[in-house]
């Protein structure tokens, strides 16, 4: 199959269907049957806990399927981020200064309307107000070093999903030089940087312990290969990507769910798989679809804002769920549409303050 030709609509479809997969998946996680999911690191009780879980509650099959395999709508985003950033940096070369300076603009308005929810869903919630500790932990995220676990668990303070903001930080210091690179020498440069970043994780994985707090999935260099090959496809449409492949990718996705010898792989894999799999479902999408093209538009439209303040309303939602697999299913769209209409709210503060700071 063709690269496709990156536009405005159908990068927007992306991110849909991956904030979708990522905001489910945040609410399902935290419900019994918990499986886990190798996210971080592995361990092969996750992928028993999941089989299992459909053996033995059949009719959980959606709660498990996304609380086992939502969190790689991640990859979706990281992706269609270096596909955007390379198509803009394409479209208007800068140097390192002002394209940070750029996305700072973006960034800092997102986390402080995710605090700004946090700050009342505390309140309103909890019936209780921030202590010092949870303003320490926000300025650590202001400062981008909570993948560093400067303390404990700081990574996913306060909104677990929150983590995400220190990694993209991470790869857009980066890109400037990962754009110069791939565009020299394309498919060469994209190989040794895949082999740069599996080296790392295979040694995260094997020698260094996870245990100590620091994941490499947390932060860039457990993300580049992603990353990068959203850079590869942005600068080389029309190229074909040949069904071997697809196929190696199918393979070894499955493998590093068996094997902690393959996890580092499932990654890229999965990634080349998606965009596989929605590359063909995309034209009927467009074309075709009525209800689904507006509605997978609309949420990749406002991706960033919900995704930045749905994780604290979680909670509330899953209370009200109870037990029954009904249940939790119907929780689950209240959620969603919940938080969908709080966005509407986020993605207007949003961009007056994006508008002010221009």
């Amino acid at each position: 199959m063709k690269i496709a030709h990156f536009t405005k609509e159908n990068t927007l479809i992306y991110k849909g269907i991956g904030i979708l997969l990522i905001v489910l998946h945040n609410f399902f996680h935290w419900m019994q049957p918990h499986t886990g999911e190798n996210e971080w690191d592995f361990k092969t009780e996750r992928l028993a806990n999941f089989y299992n879980g459909l053996l033995q509650h059949p009719f959980e099959c959606i709660n498990l399927m996304f609380s086992y395999l939502g969190h790689y709508g991640v990859q979706i985003f990281i992706f269609i981020s270096g596909v955007g950033l390379a198509l803009s940096m394409q479209n208007r070369s800068r140097n390192w200064g002002v394209f940070m300076l750029e996305r700072l603009k973006k960034l800092y308005p997102l986390m402080i309307i995710g605090f700004i929810f946090f700050f009342f869903v505390t309140i309103i919630g909890n019936w209780k107000l921030l202590d010092w500790v949870e303003y320490r932990e926000f300025v650590y995220k202001l400062l981008f070093l909570h993948t560093f676990n400067i303390t404990k668990n700081s990574a996913v303070s306060l909104s677990g999903p929150w983590w995400f903001f220190g990694l993209i930080f991470q790869l857009y210091v980066m890109f400037p030089l990962l754009f110069k690179v791939i565009k020299k020498y394309n498919i060469r440069a994209f190989a040794v940087i895949c082999l740069i970043s599996f080296v790392w994780l295979y040694i995260s994985q094997f020698v260094y312990s996870p245990k100590a707090g620091i994941y490499l999935l947390h932060n860039a260099p457990g993300h580049l290969p992603v990353f990068a090959l959203g850079i590869l496809f942005a600068l080389n449409p029309e190229k074909r990507i040949h069904l071997v492949w697809v196929i190696l990718a199918f393979v070894l996705f499955i493998l590093g769910n068996f094997y902690k010898s393959f996890f580092p792989l499932t990654f890229i894999s999965v990634t080349v798989l998606l965009y596989c799999s929605i590359s063909k479902i995309e034209p009927l999408i467009l074309n075709k679809s009525k209800i689904l093209k507006p509605v997978l538009l609309y949420y990749g439209s406002i991706s960033m804002v919900l995704f930045v303040i749905h994780g604290p309303l979680r909670s509330q939602f899953i209370t009200i769920s109870g037990g029954t697999s009904w249940g939790k299913l119907i929780g689950s769209v209240l959620f969603l549409l919940a938080v969908t209409a709080l966005s509407v709210l986020g993605e207007m503060m949003y961009k007056w303050m994006v508008k002010k700071l221009k």
